[in-house]
């Protein structure tokens, strides 16, 4: 559910390092995320957009588990992400994120967030 994509290329010299992050995909909308120690983002999922969230500074907790008829159903997986991350969330995975510290991160949407079609949905049952 949570998917973690490594890096594609890694180069160095002596101006410094290159790193190749994400060579995949049709990316319609990005999006720079500044949140507070101990807030909570997220808590909902997307029946069509796939996001990419890369760790820029900070420590977050990311809790998933699939959604089938807008309820929570399976296994809960729950990972630890820090500075350089970068992870894949489907569509139709609930996630929720805790900031453990400030973070800021880089979010990717396969489709664009618009006021007539958010494609952000709420589960009806809580994670437990």
């Amino acid at each position: 559910m949570i998917q973690t994509i490594s890096r594609y290329f890694i180069y160095k010299d002596e101006r410094g390092k290159f790193e190749g992050l994400i060579n995949f995909g049709n990316w319609k909308e990005f999006n720079l995320v500044e949140t507070e120690a101990r807030v909570v983002r997220g808590d909902h999922y997307h029946k069509k957009t796939k996001e990419i969230f890369i760790i820029l500074e900070g420590i977050v907790k990311v809790i998933a588990q699939k959604i089938i008829k807008n309820k929570l159903t399976g296994d809960i997986e729950e990972k630890i992400l820090r500075k350089g991350e970068v992870i894949l969330i489907e569509p139709f995975v609930n996630h929720i994120f805790y900031t453990l510290e400030k973070s800021k991160w880089i979010n990717i949407l396969s489709h664009p967030i618009q006021k007539n079609d958010s494609d952000i949905y709420r589960k009806i049952e809580d994670i437990k």
